[in-house]
């Protein structure tokens, strides 16, 4: 597959957004409105309505004529047996590439979401910046619904963060990816997901699956060798409801953790030795295998009561790491976050070195 490197000529291509859509009438109008904000306006926006029966369908049809961008809206009903909202992400993706040239891009939300205004632009940015065919940004709590989440849960979530950043980094320590350099995030949201034509066609489009198809389809990117971005810059901020639309997703996940807090962290964040193991696989497997995942494999969850231990373990192997990196300057960590969250404790190559800091 053919890169284009470090190239203006990105922010010149045809954007197209897919968003699918199910009973959203109290959000659908601010997803769009913040869409029409964009410092870069997207050239059409696909809203995938299924299996609603409220006035989302009518509220977005008022915005027609008033919206900067082509508004199409396609209503369509699933039957219980394959109803989800992977499947409709798929299909509004797929009609969104349907007839669309080969250089178009792909760009996916979620209609309780509301993007940065740079949200567009920061994503052609990352395009531009990185050898990349993929690019995944963060989604964060709006600031007015993250007030409804009791302090603690926000305080587990940072805990949880921090130690997959020191994972992240130690990762990138023993294993460079010069195309996603530190500073990333460790996150694969269908909220905000980027794609070339031509990648989401090498990997047969979005999973077809009802749930979990965000996550699902990183790693068939992987699995294909499309270097991914994930760019901590590239902001959607979406809703703390408690009903989501998604099994196991953020909506389910928040009802489940107010009532009690899961016994275990999110499945994603592994043993610092675990992350070793997959990391020493990945290098031994590069030639015969460059697609190999780190998440492959039989996962080992860690208890929420033991994340401080393995926190000072991943500390503690990561200061060894940059002590065997930088035996003079040494490189003491800097334990500041930026305003995204991810912490930026070390730069791992050199192609890490030249990212600007888009923060300040």
């Amino acid at each position: 597959m053919a890169i284009e490197l470090y190239n203006p000529l990105w922010k010149r291509r045809k954007i197209i957004i897919a968003i699918p859509v199910c009973n959203e009438e109290e959000h659908i109008i601010p997803c769009l409105l913040a869409l029409a904000r964009q410092s870069t306006l997207p050239d059409k926006v696909i809203l995938w309505i299924n299996n609603t029966i409220d006035q989302t369908g009518a509220r977005a049809t008022s915005l027609i004529n008033m919206l900067p961008f082509e508004l199409q809206i396609i209503k369509v009903t699933y039957s219980r047996a394959v109803a989800g909202a992977g499947i409709a992400r798929r299909d509004a993706m797929a009609s969104a590439a349907e007839g669309a040239s080969p250089d178009t891009l792909l760009l996916t939300t979620d209609a309780d979401s509301e993007a940065a205004e740079d949200w567009i632009a920061r994503t052609l940015d990352a395009f531009a910046d990185y050898p990349v065919e993929a690019v995944f940004g963060r989604a964060l709590l709006l600031p007015s619904e993250a007030r409804k989440i009791p302090f603690h849960l926000h305080e587990d979530e940072k805990a949880e963060q921090a130690y997959g950043a020191l994972l992240e980094q130690i990762s990138l320590l023993l294993h460079p990816e010069p195309h996603d350099p530190w500073p990333r995030h460790l996150e694969h949201s269908g909220a905000s997901i980027a794609v070339t034509h031509q990648a989401w066609r090498k990997v047969g489009g979005i999973p077809c699956i009802p749930s979990g198809e965000d996550r699902q389809f990183y790693l068939a990117l992987r699995r294909q060798g499309v270097p991914v971005r994930h760019a901590p810059e590239v902001l959607v901020y979406v809703s703390a409801r408690l009903a989501g639309r998604a099994q196991g997703g953020m909506a389910e996940t928040l009802a489940r953790r107010l009532i009690a807090q899961d016994e275990y962290i999110d499945e994603i964040f592994e043993p610092v030795s675990r992350r070793l193991l997959h990391v020493r696989r990945e290098w031994f497997h590069a030639k015969a295998r460059p697609a190999f995942s780190l998440t492959e494999g039989s996962t080992v969850r860690i208890r929420r009561i033991d994340l401080p231990a393995h926190h000072r373990r991943a500390q503690r192997v990561l200061n060894y790491l940059i002590r065997l990196a930088h035996p003079v300057s040494g490189d003491p960590l800097q334990k500041t976050a930026d305003q995204s969250g991810i912490p930026h404790l070390v730069q791992s190559d050199q192609a890490a070195r030249t990212v600007h800091d888009r923060h300040g």
